[in-house]
């Protein structure tokens, strides 16, 4: 950041207001009597974009595990909603269940031997039941199994 207290501080209110979400851009600036010419010039100060992007990649950081705490739960609510007597309500589960696995499919997390890269096992259990509620989708006469 740059060396003067007064521009300093004025960049790390307009940051701070800027991931509070409560104001857009632009109200944002006239909150802290910061000009467009101002702003502009900011973006090309290393120590501000810097410290944007460290925010950026720390909220970033925040909802992935955000995600990852629910991801169990919202994972045996798909596998529950592919014996949904709906066959369209099935049918997506089962399509999000197979989503879900080619997202988990890239490099392991930084922590995980190359060794150890299988992921989550599926149980005999859910795998038929998942294999049942897409034959029973396809097995349907008249209906249309298209993907979307």
């Amino acid at each position: 950041m740059p060396r003067d207290k007064k521009t300093l501080d004025r960049q790390l209110a307009v940051i701070a207001d800027f991931f509070a979400g409560d104001l857009p851009q632009a109200q944002i600036l006239t909150k802290h009597r910061v000009s467009q010419q101002t702003y502009r010039a900011w973006q090309f100060d290393p120590d501000f974009t810097d410290e944007m992007e460290w925010r950026i990649a720390a909220a970033h950081r925040e909802s992935a595990a955000v995600i990852a705490r629910v991801a169990p739960v919202a994972a045996q609510r798909l596998v529950e909603l592919t014996k949904s007597p709906k066959q369209e309500i099935a049918r997506r589960a089962c399509l999000d269940i197979i989503a879900l696995g080619k997202v988990g499919s890239g490099k392991p997390p930084p922590a995980v031997r190359d060794s150890d890269t299988r992921g989550p096992a599926m149980t005999p259990e859910t795998a038929s039941k998942i294999l049942a509620a897409l034959a029973d989708a396809t097995e349907s006469p008249g209906e249309s199994i298209l993907l979307e």
